[in-house]
């Protein structure tokens, strides 16, 4: 009976190095990507695996275990390397999925006022939740709303003035103004990817979307639900096409039950003329965390 329950920790060991390994490799297949929004699962499996193994002296199931939680603890370092501290901040981006249906979208306009954010990324627009843009009409005069789902559009909301006219991808998940700020001009970008599998649209979308977004001028600062981890194939596509790099930081903006402790899927990434910090802040009645994003010109203050 020991053995049996020996061998099988072995084999929970290996089927979990291999998946964690397929995670390295979303552009071969959408169902690695979703293996990639999982890794700080994995790295809490394996490391639960290896207590067991020790306590059952499970030798083979030991060390899978701990090759396995290394890999995947190693495929988590580059949410945590590279950040640059904003002393002062220039600019505030908030941006948040509201979930279609919140309950308390008054919530989430209090918090945009709290963050004294200079522009707004939102997802999940729906008609039950739009009271949002409509409390802001003066506060926030540069308004894009693009559709994009049933569970709602995306939409940009900014201070500053709009320059040229606003772009909306419609049915593709971006919504984009380029915006007159008083220290220079910056492209506001809110985006909302689909899950990548077992919908399989992601993979497809992140290209079409690539392609738009490699055409917009730059600074450029996209914000939004990429329904995906920051070193995910879909999000490296993104970055590669417009010159931009995710904001450090392991963020687990999604919390539901059944994901817990939750899936890092709300990202900021901004152009290399600007100095960036993210950080997360409550739900307001959604299932996603807002994040809040300061930035400075490089050079500045």
């Amino acid at each position: 009976m020991l053995d049996s329950i020996r061998g099988f920790a072995a084999l929970v060991a290996a089927v979990g190095i291999t998946i964690t390994l397929t995670s390295f490799y979303g552009g071969a297949h959408p169902a690695f990507d979703t293996f990639a929004a999982f890794r700080v699962h994995l790295t809490i499996g394996f490391a639960v695996l290896l207590i067991f193994a020790l306590v059952f002296s499970a030798m083979t199931a030991r060390y899978l275990s701990l090759i396995g939680l290394v890999i995947a603890a190693a495929g988590l370092t580059p949410a945590l390397m590279g950040r640059e501290p904003v002393a002062i901040a220039d600019m505030r981006a908030f941006s948040h999925n509201l979930r279609f249906d919140n309950p308390t979208p008054r919530r989430v306009a209090e918090a945009i006022r709290a963050s004294d954010a200079d522009f707004v990324m939102l997802q999940e627009v729906s008609e039950s939740n739009r009271v949002i843009l409509d409390d802001f009409a003066r506060e926030f005069p540069t308004r894009v709303l693009c559709d994009f789902s049933r569970v709602g559009g995306v939409a940009v909301l900014s201070r500053h003035p709009m320059i040229g006219e606003p772009g909306c991808a419609r049915g593709q998940g971006i919504a984009w103004a380029r915006l007159r700020t008083p220290d220079g001009p910056v492209t506001a970008v809110s985006i909302h990817l689909p899950w990548p599998w077992p919908y399989g649209t992601q993979a497809r979308q992140a290209v079409r979307l690539a392609e738009i977004l490699a055409d917009l001028e730059e600074p450029v600062v996209i914000a939004g639900d990429f329904n995906n981890a920051a070193w995910s194939h879909a999000a490296a596509q993104i970055r590669l096409a417009t010159g931009t790099r995710t904001t450090p930081g392991l963020r687990l903006t999604l919390q539901r039950q059944m994901v817990w402790p939750g899936l890092p899927l709300d990202h900021a990434l901004v152009s290399e003329d600007l100095v960036a910090a993210s950080r997360m802040l409550g739900q307001f009645g959604s299932d996603h965390h807002a994040l809040l994003t300061e930035l400075r010109w490089r050079g500045g203050a």
